[in-house]
């Protein structure tokens, strides 16, 4: 979430001025970590990957089933986009939302991933990513891809490495050394693949990225 408001100007549309696809919004930021937290209970204290599977895929389950609704049914776009509006972006409303792209990739990582490589992964992406937004919008100069900056990437990787080392510092036996390798990484990992989220949402690709990121490097070490 590096881009700049300014970065992204409006789109006439004849009549119709469309706003900023990534609007300055606090709200959706404190809910991104939120979403992150109950992420990250979910995996750390669920006794068995079978549980982490199961409510991962009822919450999967449950917001295709919304999504499918939403597109039969203008009606329901409508309550779902006014409902959820303190947290959704305008392009929602025609899209795949990001708590879906989300919820889905929860469910890969329930699925194939490493507990402790995934806590990791959905804690990079419920700080870092609201952090790079943050960062993007108030100093962003230097435009890189699909509007984000260098000064946002920069902020995601600082906010990144730190929320992830002090998670395996507090969760892990790894000595410092490994440790700092393990969190810039995953951090690392998962600037870039917000950079390269052009056509696929960064909800998905973030967690995905960072948690297969830190599983390789662990193993190596």
């Amino acid at each position: 979430m590096s881009k700049s408001v300014s970065e992204v100007p409006a789109i006439d549309l004849g009549d119709v001025i469309a706003p900023p696809i990534r609007a300055s919004n606090l709200t959706r930021s404190i809910f991104h970590l939120a979403s992150a937290l109950f992420a990250l209970a979910l995996l750390h204290l669920l006794p068995s990957r079978a549980w982490l599977i199961g409510v991962s895929a009822a919450f999967a389950i449950s917001a295709w089933t919304m999504e499918i609704a939403r597109r039969r049914s203008p009606a329901v776009n409508d309550r779902l986009m006014a409902l959820f509006s303190p947290v959704a972006h305008p392009h929602e409303r025609h899209r795949v939302n990001s708590s879906t792209w989300y919820v889905s990739a929860l469910l890969l990582l329930a699925l194939v991933a490493p507990r402790p490589a995934a806590e990791v992964g959905v804690l990079v992406l419920g700080v870092a990513d609201p952090a790079a937004g943050l960062v993007g919008r108030r100093f962003g100069r230097t435009r890189l891809v699909a509007g984000r900056s260098l000064e946002g990437s920069i902020g995601f990787v600082v906010a990144g490495a730190l929320v992830a080392g002090g998670w395996l510092a507090a969760t892990s036996t790894l000595p410092l050394p490994s440790l700092a390798v393990v969190a810039f990484a995953g951090a690392l990992v998962g600037a870039l693949a917000e950079l390269g989220s052009t056509r696929l949402d960064d909800n998905f690709t973030i967690p995905l990225s960072v948690t297969a990121a830190v599983a390789v490097v662990q193993h190596l070490m």
